[in-house]
């Protein structure tokens, strides 16, 4: 390869200029040249790295945010949950879908998709909706009807404050 090179027009006329510098402009040339590698290696190689690194620690963090909301929810529905009891005779599948969708209306979270999963259990999809407003339909499913959430996956969404899910929920 670096004997096609040699071998080039452009080549020779570029090294016979450089041959006919004087040793200071030879030397500054080469000097040059080195700092536009370093310049080059710091723009395709460096910079990306870093912006991908903050952009990581940013997402972590905000990760980690949701995951401490999470936890500080959790343990305020499960003492709601204890001190309430839970006085609702079961639902019945179709009632269960009934209301879990009645209620989503009133607290203004769309539901993407939900089927039913056995006789008191209902399967729903939410997507991008305000994770408070999610937090509300939840707690008053538990308190006026006695639903509770058997299995829930959150993923947190580019917007602030807003999630996707995917709750199990049952009478």
């Amino acid at each position: 390869m670096l004997e096609k090179l040699q071998t080039l027009p452009v080549y020779i006329e570029l090294q016979k200029k450089f041959d006919m510098m004087s040793s200071r402009e030879q030397l500054l040339l080469k000097l040059m040249f080195v700092a536009l590698l370093m310049v080059l290696a710091y723009a395709v190689m460096w910079r990306p790295a870093q912006a991908y690194m903050q952009s990581a620690e940013a997402q972590l963090q905000q990760a980690q945010e949701l995951v401490a909301l999470i936890h500080k929810n959790q343990s305020v529905l499960r003492s709601r949950s204890a001190s309430s009891g839970s006085n609702t005779a079961a639902l019945d599948s179709q009632q269960l879908v009934s209301s879990v969708t009645n209620m989503a209306r009133q607290h203004q979270l769309t539901l993407k998709r939900f089927e039913p999963s056995g006789e008191n259990k209902v399967k729903v999809w939410v997507d991008d909706v305000p994770f408070n407003n999610m937090i509300a339909w939840l707690t008053q499913l538990h308190e006026s009807l006695g639903i509770r959430v058997e299995l829930v996956t959150i993923e947190k969404q580019d917007t602030e404050g807003r999630v996707t899910a995917r709750l199990t929920l049952s009478s």
